[in-house]
């Protein structure tokens, strides 16, 4: 493997009109701070702007397809981006929240693509490894949800049957990614086709608050099938969502995005040689 034919990613954000562009290097991702030490090598993600996936050539292979530990993703632009606590659907619902749960809690991302498939590789900190369930305990988990028309979709969980979303969902209990679609609350449905794979890895420290869980999933590129997510197409609006069992974060008690981060996915950069 020779990682250092991989792309930088450019993620290019809206001010006054205008289009910045930023290309990023990344040296090393495996230890982060929460969000309260400031790492340059990290691009800071807000709402609506819009993240150019990172291209891994035809020669490039993982160790194994979603390895969340590869050396490749030492050679890939890291973004992060702040999670709030979701809207409580119904007042009660505030009831579930433990202290730790109101507070925003930081995402690290990377997006990238051969010419075949698309991955994603999230991490984020979590002080303990929760992955089961019980009467008082909850397994921990991610998604990521893309809206199958366009940005006016709603970020929590899409605009009803005309304007859906496609949602990719890890729980710690399972190495699988389950394939989901759903238009708004109380819909979520599972999809017939389930062609989303994945990977995840926990890392304590002897900090606890340094730990953190790695998970990487990836899709072929193209897909056929009802709300399977386009990706050929100008940007995809992406939004994320983590789960802390260790919170008693479960259901609707849930941190995401608040609104849409917009996925560029063409590969129309040149090649790092």
């Amino acid at each position: 493997m020779t990682p250092t034919h991989i792309v930088s990613g450019r993620l290019t954000r809206h001010l006054a009109g205008a289009l910045t562009l930023a290309a990023l290097s990344v040296t090393s991702v495996s230890v982060f701070a929460d969000h309260e030490e400031v790492n340059p090598n990290v691009q800071e993600v807000e709402a609506w702007d819009t993240v150019k996936v990172s291209r891994i050539p035809e020669n490039i292979y993982l160790r194994t397809q979603n390895d969340p530990d590869d050396l490749i993703w030492d050679r890939l632009p890291v973004y992060s981006t702040n999670l709030l606590p979701a809207p409580p659907v119904h007042q009660s619902v505030s009831l579930r929240f433990e202290d730790g749960a109101t507070r925003g809690k930081h995402l690290y991302f990377q997006v990238a693509r051969s010419d075949e498939r698309f991955y994603l590789r999230m991490f984020w900190k979590d002080a303990t490894e929760n992955r089961g369930t019980g009467v008082d305990s909850f397994r921990d988990g991610v998604a990521v949800q893309f809206a199958l028309n366009d940005a006016d979709t709603s970020y929590m969980m899409g605009t009803g049957e005309d304007n859906p979303v496609n949602i990719w969902y890890w729980r710690a209990d399972t190495e699988e990614v389950e394939n989901l679609a759903a238009g708004g609350f109380g819909s979520t449905t599972s999809l017939p086709q389930q062609n989303i794979t994945g990977a995840s890895a926990y890392f304590p420290d002897s900090v606890p608050s340094a730990s953190e869980w790695q998970v990487v999933m990836s899709r072929p590129f193209d897909s056929e099938g009802e709300h399977n997510v386009d990706f050929d197409r100008d940007t995809v609006p992406m939004g994320f969502a983590v789960w802390q069992g260790n919170d008693n974060e479960r259901d609707g008690n849930k941190r995401v995005t608040h609104t849409w981060i917009l996925l560029d996915t063409s590969l129309d950069s040149d090649t790092a040689k």
